[in-house]
């Protein structure tokens, strides 16, 4: 699927709280074709772990819920956005659980890998709304398993980048790489 047309598609993941709605907004801002694919309506499906049941009534404040789920994307409908890109150059930005049948769609992906410290209280800004990290628990979640993930991803042809400053720079880094 990577360059079939010429025309190049990049992803930019990270856990929650990382920056990834931020970045996209930056490169959005800069004229860049940009996707905040997890809030593109039908894309996204959370499942409990393991199975191919929709998790009804899922609760991101509730961390049992955000342990024993999988937020997954849809594939095929992932390849037809990809396919229908507008410009020579897009960015794609959002995770999902099934990364390892996400990250092979793209000429590169970049992770956004922040320090616990920033990633806490980038999270801690989400109090008072219903996304992942908005209380300590949740936080906690996400956190013990923030170092873990960025391995894996790097593993899998990652390239990390930092993400505790601003969006500007941030963006200005994988622009840099591209």
């Amino acid at each position: 699927m990577k360059s079939e047309n010429n025309k190049k598609s990049y992803l930019i993941t990270g856990v929650s709280g990382s920056g990834k709605s931020t970045v996209c907004k930056e490169l959005k801002k800069r004229n860049f074709e940009a996707h905040d694919v997890e809030d593109i309506d039908g894309l996204f499906e959370m499942y409990h772990k393991g199975t191919n049941k929709i998790f009804e009534e899922y609760d991101n404040a509730n961390p049992e819920h955000i342990k024993g789920a999988e937020w997954n994307c849809d594939i095929d409908k992932l390849k037809k956005l990809i396919v229908a890109q507008k410009s020579e150059i897009a960015f794609y930005c959002g995770i999902a659980s099934n990364m390892n049948e996400v990250v092979g769609l793209f000429d590169k992906f970049f992770v956004l890998k922040s320090s616990k410290v920033s990633l806490n209280n980038r999270l801690k800004n989400r109090e008072g709304t219903d996304d992942i990290g908005n209380n300590q628990k949740g936080r906690d979640v996400v956190l013990g398993w923030k170092d873990w993930w960025e391995e894996e991803m790097q593993k899998q042809g990652g390239i990390l980048i930092e993400a505790n400053d601003s969006s500007e720079n941030i963006t200005n880094d994988i622009l840099g790489m591209i």
